[in-house]
C-alpha cells in the first residue's frame, strides 16, 4: 500500500494511472465526493490531534473516533458489490477482484489508525505518523476508483453488446429477399434499437462532456430517423428488386446507421476502453470527413487563438521570433478559413468585400507589431511598451469586427433560406410531378433540390465556422454531414418513383424522404436560433437532451458542481498544510449513531434526521444499473447481509414492453435517498423538483405514448401490406 506506481495494469490494453485519471462521468465523480470528504475529515482531525488541539466536545471525540470503523464498514460493502459484479463479468474478475482487495486492506487499515489516534480516555497518542494515513487514504481512493472504472467498463460493455445485436439484425436485413422473413426480422431490429435508445440516453446524461454529450444526441437522432428511411427503402427494393436506384438508396441508409453506430460507439468508449475504428461501418469515406467532429479549426476558433496569442504579447510586453512565426501563422490560417465565406457562391458582393477589407486591415496591424523598430525612436522601454499596448489593442478590435462580420454573413445567409422556404416548394414539386409520370418535370426539380441542397450545406459549413461552443460545434458539423449524405439518398428515391410512376411503396419511400429532409431544416433553424442568441450574448434557453423514448419517471441528474474537482494527485493527499480541508464533508444533519454534525453543503448519506445506523457507501445509480440489476444486488443500512445475489444471471436485460405508470425500481439504496428513490432511476429527491419538472414528466409520457403508438401501428400496416403483397405474388 505504499504508492500507486505498483498497480496492474488491466489486461484489456486500457491502462489506469491515478496520476493523470479523468474522470469521464459524473456518477463516478459524486460516488467519490463523499469517500473524499471522510478522508478530509480523517486527515484534519489527525492534525488536530499532532497539534494538541483536542476535540470540543466528547460527542465530537467518539463521532471522530467511529469514523474510522464506519468508513472501513463501508467500503467492505462496497467491496462485496464489486465483487458480484466481477462474478457476473468473468473478463474483468482479475482487476475486480485484486481492486476490492486492495480496498478492503485500505479501508482497515485506515481504521487500525484513526483508532490508535486517542486512546480509550481521550489523550492523543502521537507515535502515528501523518503520512502513514495519507497513504493509506491515496491507496483506498485509487482502489475504489478502479472499482469504480471497472463497473463503469461494464456499462460500456453492455452498450456494445446492444449495438452488435443492431448490427448483426442489419446484416440479416440486408441479405434477406423474403417479405415475410424482413417483417420478422425488422420486428426483432426495432425491439433492439428502443433497447439502445434507453442504454445511450442513460449514458449521454451521465457523460461530463459537452462534446460527447452533443455527439450521443447528434447520433441517436439520426438512428431514429434512419430506422424509418430504413423500413420504407426496404420495402421499395423488395418491391423493385432490379431498380438499381433503389438498391443504392437501401444501402446508403445501412451506411448511415452503422456510422451513427460508430459514433455511439466512439462516444461511450472514450476513456473507458479501446474501440476499434472499424467495428460497425467498415468503408468510411475520407472526403466525408472525421466522424468524431471535434474542436476542428474554424473560423472562430482561429479568432480566439490569435486573440490569446495577442494576450499574451500583451503581459510579456516582448516579441521574439517564434512568436512572431506563430502570429503569423495564426493570421495566415485564419485567412484560409475565411475563404469559406469569401468563395461562397451565395455571398453577397458588399459582404465579401467587407471581410477582405478587415483582413486586410488585420494584416496591416500584424505587421506593425512584429514589425521591430528600426529607426530606434523608442529608446524608453516604457514608451514602446505602450506603442505595443495600443497595437495589440487595436488589432483585438480589427478581429473582433471581423468576426461580428462572419456571422453577419452566415445568419444572413441562414435568413434567405428560411424566407424563401424553398425547399417546401421543390419538394412537393417533386413529389407532385413523379406522381404524374413527368419525367421531364422531375429531372428540372431534382436539379432544383441539388442547387437547394448544396445552398444548405454550404449555410451549415458557415454556421459551424461561427459556433462558440462545444455542442452547437458538433451539433452544426453533424448537420452539414447529414444532410450531405441525405441529398442523394433523396435524388435517388424520387428517380425510382419516377420509373415507376404507379408504385405506391415507392412514392411513400420518397414522402418519407422528403419528410426527414424537412425534419433536418427545421433542426438547422433552431441551431440558427441558438447561434444568433449565443453570439449576440444573450442567454439561450438550455435546451432539453434528446430522448426518443424517454424513460417514466426519470427526472435529469442534478447538475455537478464545476468547481469540485477529484484529484487523485500524489500532491493533493500529501500535502502537510491540510489542503484537503477544503474539500466538503461526507456527513451531514445529525447521525445519532456516528454523533456527526458539519455543514449543509452535501445531503446526509441517510435523509432520515433520527438515524440510528451507520452510514455506507455504495455504487453510483449509473454505473450499477445494468451490471447490478442483473445480479439482484441490494444494499440496506444496518444490514449484517449486504448484498443478495440473484442465481439468475444473464448476458444482456431482456427487452420488456415499457409500463407508464409503474416504472421499474431499482433495488440499490443510494447515499442521500431512500429504497425508492434514484438520482436519475427514480422519482425527483425533493418536493420541490417535483414541481419543476411535474409539467416534463407528462409531456415526456405524452410523447412516449404518441410515439410507441406510431411506431406499433406503423409495423402493424405495414406488416399487413407486405403479406398482402407476398400473397400477390404466390
Amino acid at each position: 500500500m505504499d504508492s500507486l506506481n505498483g498497480l496492474q495494469q488491466p489486461s484489456s490494453g486500457f491502462s489506469f494511472d491515478p496520476r493523470t485519471l479523468e474522470i469521464k462521468t459524473k456518477s463516478i465523480e459524486q460516488t467519490l465526493v463523499p469517500l473524499v470528504s471522510q478522508i478530509s475529515t480523517l486527515v484534519n482531525f489527525k492534525e488536530n490531534v499532532i497539534t494538541g488541539n483536542k476535540p470540543k466536545s466528547e460527542r465530537a471525540l467518539r463521532a471522530a473516533m467511529k469514523i474510522g470503523t464506519s468508513l472501513a464498514a463501508a467500503v467492505e460493502r462496497f467491496a462485496t458489490v464489486g465483487e458480484t459484479i466481477a462474478d457476473e463479468n468473468p473478463d474483468i474478475q482479475p482487476e475486480m477482484y485484486d481492486a476490492c482487495t486492495e480496498a478492503r486492506m485500505a479501508g482497515s487499515s485506515i481504521a487500525n489508525i484513526n483508532n490508535s489516534l486517542i486512546d480509550d480516555n481521550g489523550v492523543s497518542v502521537m507515535g502515528v505518523d501523518k503520512s502513514q494515513l495519507v497513504r493509506a487514504s491515496r491507496q483506498l481512493l485509487s482502489s475504489v476508483t478502479r472499482v469504480l472504472l471497472l463497473a463503469d467498463r461494464v456499462v460500456v460493455k453492455n452498450i456494445l453488446r446492444a449495438e452488435d445485436k443492431i448490427a448483426y439484425s442489419l446484416t440479416k436485413l440486408e441479405n434477406t429477399s423474403n417479405f415475410t422473413e424482413f417483417v420478422k426480422i425488422f420486428t426483432e431490429f426495432g425491439a433492439e434499437m428502443v433497447a439502445l435508445a434507453h442504454r445511450s440516453g442513460e449514458r449521454q446524461h451521465d457523460l461530463k462532456s459537452e462534446k460527447r454529450r452533443a455527439q450521443i444526441t447528434v447520433a441517436r437522432s439520426n438512428l431514429e430517423r434512419m430506422t424509418m428511411l430504413l423500413l420504407t427503402a426496404s420495402k421499395t427494393l423488395l418491391r423493385h428488386p432490379e431498380n438499381s436506384a433503389s438498391k443504392k438508396c437501401r444501402d446508403g441508409v445501412f451506411h448511415e446507421i452503422r456510422l451513427s453506430l460508430q459514433l455511439i460507439a466512439i462516444c461511450v468508449t472514450d476513456g473507458v476502453m479501446p474501440l476499434e475504428p472499424t467495428r460497425y461501418c467498415m468503408d468510411m469515406d475520407p472526403d466525408a470527413g472525421p466522424l468524431d467532429i471535434g474542436m476542428q479549426l474554424t473560423a472562430n476558433v482561429s479568432i480566439k487563438q490569435l486573440m490569446e496569442m495577442l494576450e499574451m504579447v500583451r503581459m510579456t510586453s516582448a516579441i521574439g521570433p517564434s512568436t512572431r512565426e506563430r502570429l503569423i501563422a495564426a493570421l495566415v490560417s485564419l485567412c484560409e478559413m475565411t475563404q469559406d465565406f469569401t468563395e461562397s457562391s451565395f455571398t453577397l458582393h458588399h459582404h465579401r468585400e467587407q471581410i477582405l477589407d478587415f483582413l486586410e486591415e488585420c494584416r496591416f496591424e500584424m505587421n506593425n507589431l512584429i514589425t521591430p523598430d528600426q529607426n530606434g525612436s523608442l529608446e524608453d522601454d516604457q514608451l514602446q511598451q505602450d506603442s505595443l499596448e495600443v497595437t495589440v489593442e487595436r488589432l483585438n478590435r480589427r478581429l473582433r469586427d471581423l468576426q461580428k462580420q462572419l456571422q453577419l454573413v452566415a445568419m444572413d445567409q441562414v435568413s434567405a433560406i428560411f424566407r424563401a422556404n424553398e425547399d417546401h416548394t421543390v419538394l412537393t414539386s417533386m413529389k407532385t410531378c413523379s406522381v404524374s409520370g413527368d419525367i421531364d418535370g422531375v429531372e428540372k426539380y431534382l436539379e432544383k433540390f441539388r442547387e437547394h441542397a448544396e445552398h444548405v450545406q454550404d449555410v451549415c459549413r458557415l454556421l459551424h465556422h461561427i459556433s462558440m461552443t462545444d455542442g452547437l460545434h458538433v451539433a452544426t458539423g453533424h448537420a452539414e454531414r447529414n444532410l450531405r449524405a441525405l441529398a442523394p439518398l433523396t435524388l435517388l428515391a424520387g428517380q425510382t418513383l419516377c420509373v415507376h410512376p404507379s408504385s405506391r411503396i415507392a412514392r411513400e419511400n420518397l414522402e418519407v424522404f422528403c419528410d426527414t429532409w424537412a425534419q433536418n431544416i427545421n433542426d438547422l433553424s433552431k441551431l440558427a436560433k441558438e447561434l444568433d442568441a449565443t453570439s449576440s450574448g444573450r442567454v439561450a434557453a438550455s435546451a432539453a437532451a434528446y430522448m426518443s423514448l424517454p424513460r417514466m419517471g426519470v427526472s435529469p441528474p442534478r447538475p455537478f458542481p464545476k468547481s469540485l474537482a477529484i484529484s487523485l494527485s500524489r500532491h493533493n493527499l500529501s500535502s502537510n498544510n491540510s489542503s484537503t480541508s477544503a474539500l466538503p464533508m461526507l456527513f451531514d444533519g445529525d447521525c445519532k449513531d456516528n454523533n456527526i454534525n458539519i455543514n449543509n453543503s452535501i445531503p446526509c448519506v441517510n435523509p432520515n434526521s433520527n438515524c440510528e445506523r451507520d452510514c455506507c457507501l455504495v455504487l453510483s445509480p449509473n454505473l450499477n444499473s445494468t451490471a447490478m440489476t442483473q445480479s439482484g444486488i441490494s444494499s440496506g443500512y444496518g444490514s449484517s447481509s449486504t448484498a443478495a445475489i440473484s442465481t439468475k444471471s444473464s448476458a444482456f436485460i431482456k427487452y420488456q414492453k415499457p409500463t407508464l405508470n409503474s416504472p421499474k425500481k431499482s433495488s440499490l439504496q443510494l447515499p442521500g435517498t431512500s429504497k425508492v428513490e434514484n438520482e436519475e432511476f427514480k422519482a425527483p429527491l425533493a418536493d420541490e423538483e417535483n414541481s419543476s419538472i411535474g409539467s416534463a414528466t407528462s409531456e415526456e409520457k405524452k410523447a412516449f405514448e404518441y410515439r410507441i403508438g406510431l411506431i406499433m401501428n406503423s409495423l402493424e400496416e405495414q406488416a399487413q401490406n407486405l403479406l398482402k403483397i407476398a400473397e400477390g405474388y404466390d
